[in-house]
């Protein structure tokens, strides 16, 4: 039973009064009619009390079991392998790292069990890299009926903001609609789980997150319910400390010496706990993407944006879409995800263009003045 629920039941004093005094005289007048009907009456009243304790206990063992039903036979069976070339090709540059990470990722799917998170994976670099759309191709792949859950860490900056993620207190504003990260694992018990910019949340975060990381479990606040994160994987993604991480991972080549030196980073750059950073699976640098590589993912998101408008772009050269944005300040400051801006903006008149003359397939170049633009229309 719920605090809420709990809350509503409570019955009013006076009338548990009322009826004792009246249930006595009653006892007391059929007693004169036979000596039997008052101990019948007590033996009744016992048996009725142990059985109203059988339930409470019944019902608070069922309350302190976590919630959801996670089948852990289900997600060692998951065959998870033949989603790597297609990662890889959705996020360019970043193969080592993704190798890493879906190593670890399969070998906990195949050893999942109650008390353990699939697994919780820091990823570290500049802006633009591809963290955070790694994570969510990560989650589409493995849980597709599940979206997964983002929290945005810059809405988590004050303290009473972290305890929105388990929920309010019964009776306090909000609190039927659960917490951001308790009640949609509630709803759907296998989810990716993202922490975007992990630094700029309030550090009584870290502490929220402890029991979640460290026995996969928490009690929801606002329902009184205990939340299973057995079929979860979590990321956070984080932007500090990288030219320091940068310079280590030159230097240092072993795993274990890497993950000491990167926590000692990140605790000094990003103000975090090292018992919190030993929580997470690993910490993972993902860098600065090479140039042809940003090229590559030009081709793949100018493709993704011509999609949305039912156009298929069948030709576009990397070296010509670098050549487009190489004196795109706001890129070279922001990254990748700057260029996906950058790119549609300045194809809004070229889409507007092919979607005018019918074109269902287009090939893109560089105009003479240098911007991209739609050089041949193939139309229906």
């Amino acid at each position: 039973m719920s605090p809420a629920a709990a809350s509503q039941q409570q019955t009013n004093p006076f009338l548990l009064v009322m009826i004792a005094v009246t249930l006595a005289g009653g006892l007391i007048a059929l007693n004169k009619v036979s000596v039997w009907i008052a101990p019948a009456v007590f033996v009744i009243a016992v048996l009725a009390m142990i059985g109203i304790a059988v339930r409470h206990r019944v019902a608070a063992r069922r309350e302190d079991q976590p919630a959801g039903g996670v089948d852990h036979r289900k997600l060692a069976a998951m065959p998870v392998s033949h989603y790597l070339p297609w990662l890889k090709d959705q996020v360019r540059g970043q193969g080592p790292v993704i190798d890493v990470i879906f190593s670890e990722l399969e070998r906990n799917l195949r050893l999942a069990n109650p008390g353990r998170t699939l697994g919780a994976f820091l990823l570290v670099g500049p802006t633009g890299t591809g963290k955070t759309f790694l994570a969510q191709l990560i989650g589409q792949a493995l849980f597709p009926d599940a979206k997964p859950i983002l929290l945005r860490m810059n809405q988590y900056k004050h303290s009473q903001d972290v305890y929105t993620l388990i929920g309010p207190p019964p009776g306090t504003p909000g609190y039927e609609v659960g917490g951001t990260l308790t009640r949609p694992v509630l709803e759907s018990p296998y989810r990716v789980v993202i922490l975007d910019e992990l630094e700029k949340a309030h550090q009584d975060l870290q502490h929220c997150m402890y029991d979640v990381l460290d026995a996969a479990t928490c009690r929801e606040k606002s329902s009184g319910k205990i939340v299973d994160f057995s079929g979860c994987v979590f990321f956070a993604t984080c932007n500090a400390g990288v030219e320091q991480l940068r310079t280590i991972r030159q230097e240092v080549k072993d795993a274990a010496a890497w993950q000491g030196k990167s926590r000692d980073v990140l605790a000094d750059a990003g103000g975090f706990d090292k018992a919190f950073l030993a929580r997470w699976t690993g910490i993972y640098l993902m860098d600065e993407l090479a140039p042809m590589h940003v090229a590559e993912v030009a081709c793949l998101q100018l493709a993704r944006h011509w999609k949305e408008y039912n156009m298929e772009v069948q030709h576009a050269s990397p070296a010509i879409l670098l050549a487009a944005v190489e004196g795109n300040e706001e890129f070279r400051q922001y990254g990748v995800r700057q260029l996906g801006t950058f790119l549609r903006e300045k194809t809004k008149d070229a889409i507007i263009d092919a979607r005018n003359r019918g074109a269902t397939k287009v090939w893109l170049g560089v105009s003479e003045n240098g911007q991209l633009a739609v050089t041949e229309f193939q139309g229906r």
